[in-house]
């Protein structure tokens, strides 16, 4: 893996749109036209939205030592995981989202099979830095063992890709680091949860429509970050019932973690 040096980028360029350009080479097939659409995805995802506070935030980070952080961090999971190599993008985080400030502690990430984008604030801690890496770097791994293509991957699927990335938090640093979702709700709660709301729907494809991501996410008539606080538990009751680590089941299906309704 690299930490590509994202700060040089906000030196070099002038503008949102002379920012986008140094995205294209991370994005196979992505014509110069295509950058601005790059970056509002990136902002979908947690990325600043105004430009001279983006300025400030990464000279910021440059300053605490986060790259060196980082890069310290991806070895060590690295390691941990037998995971690959994939650049590491760094850019500031919109602490104006109410959300994102709220329910992910002003950190985000965003993770692919072949890099992963991480948005900070100069703010939080190096310990939270390390925490949204694991969840995000993690999020690479099972990708990697995953054999399916994009259009394949259900909502089973990455309810328990979310599951496996913050339990992997959880084991690193205890609940000091893990998000506050994790704690929304009781286990009569979740268990309600998804034999109600999300095992009719574990076959669902981001392709199918609104529904996918408003169970992922508690939108609509939906419980907040429902998908994401179900698949917590579902991963955390199964390795504590076999007594396993997360690294143990990387290439599992999603369907075996999941104790079948009597």
């Amino acid at each position: 893996m690299s930490v590509e040096q994202t700060y040089k980028w906000y030196e070099k360029a002038s503008s949102m749109r002379e920012l986008s350009l140094c995205l294209l080479p991370y994005f196979k097939g992505a014509k110069a036209n295509q950058s601005m659409s790059l970056i509002s995805h990136l902002q979908s995802h947690g990325m600043l939205r105004y430009w001279s506070d983006g300025q400030k935030t990464m000279k910021g980070l440059r300053e605490k030592g986060v790259f060196q952080h980082v890069n310290k961090e991806e070895r060590l999971l690295k390691k941990r995981w037998n995971g690959p190599d994939v650049p590491i993008i760094i850019l500031p985080v919109d602490e104006r989202n109410r959300k994102i400030r709220a329910e992910f502690g002003s950190k985000s990430g965003l993770a692919f099979r072949d890099k992963l984008f991480l948005f900070l604030s100069t703010h939080i801690s190096s310990s939270s830095i390390s925490a949204i890496i694991t969840h995000e770097y993690n999020h690479v791994c099972r990708l990697e063992n995953m054999p399916k293509e994009e259009k394949d991957v259900t909502l089973l699927d990455t309810i328990v890709l979310e599951g496996l990335a913050e339990n992997a938090v959880y084991e690193r640093f205890g609940e000091s680091e893990i998000a506050g979702w994790t704690s929304f709700y009781s286990e009569k709660q979740l268990e309600h949860f998804q034999n109600r709301l999300i095992r009719p729907y574990f076959e669902l494809r981001r392709q199918d429509g609104r529904l996918f991501s408003n169970i992922l996410f508690g939108k609509g008539y939906y419980p907040d970050m429902l998908g994401y606080a179900v698949g917590y538990n579902i991963v955390k009751k199964y390795l504590s019932s076999k007594k396993l680590k997360v690294a143990d089941v990387l290439s599992l299906p999603a369907e075996d973690f999941i104790v079948p309704m009597l």
